[in-house]
């Protein structure tokens, strides 16, 4: 087995698939690329990357951000397109646009979930317009 390589059930459903872990974030968030999504010639050169010999001492993305490919590009740059967030409720989704995963936690009883920021809700006194 190579570093960085996990079997995950992506989907919850008890289906378990092999994924690249990018980075687990302290509140659940994974990142990840499919190993099923990439094509061969990808799949090679992700096996070059993560058959280095210090490839278990660092995080993937800076693996990838230290590699250029054969055909010149940088293979962060290159395999970013590939790169999926799973939440810690496990929701996927593409990463950036400042989204991200948070741990799911109950309201206490009797109350509503507290809102994160954004605008206000309108008060009675507020101007209309």
């Amino acid at each position: 087995m190579f570093p960085h390589v996990e079997r995950v059930d992506l989907d919850n459903d008890g289906t378990i698939r092999e994924v690249l872990v990018m980075q687990k974030t302290e509140n659940g968030d994974l990142y990840f690329i499919r190993i099923d999504y990439l094509d061969e010639i990808d799949r090679k050169r992700m096996r070059t990357i993560l058959s280095k010999r210090d490839a278990a001492k660092y995080p993937l993305w800076d693996l990838l951000d230290q590699t250029i490919l054969p055909n010149g590009v940088n293979a962060l740059e290159f395999f970013q397109q590939f790169v999926k967030v799973r939440s810690s409720s496990g929701k996927i989704f593409n990463p950036g646009n400042g989204r991200m995963g948070r741990p799911m936690q109950a309201a206490p009883q009797g109350q509503q979930p507290q809102r994160g920021p954004g605008r206000p809700p309108k008060s009675e006194d507020s101007p209309k317009g």
